[in-house]
């Protein structure tokens, strides 16, 4: 089990990473090409969520 939590821990720090980012790009502050990079990190952030939210459900069987 001390692998599911420190699974969901990282889950967890993701979602704060991808809200961050998401909130930076809402501000509109950036030059384009910064937003575009933002943009991309967010998307990479929820693909990593989404394969460690899928590994943790395997865990959890």
């Amino acid at each position: 089990m001390d692998e599911s939590l420190s699974l969901q821990s990282a889950i967890d720090a993701i979602d704060e990473a991808a809200s961050a980012v998401a909130n930076e790009v809402e501000r509109d502050r950036l030059s384009e090409s910064s937003l575009a990079r933002l943009s991309t990190v967010e998307a990479e952030l929820k693909r990593s969520k989404v394969a460690l939210e899928k590994i943790l459900r395997e865990e959890r069987r």
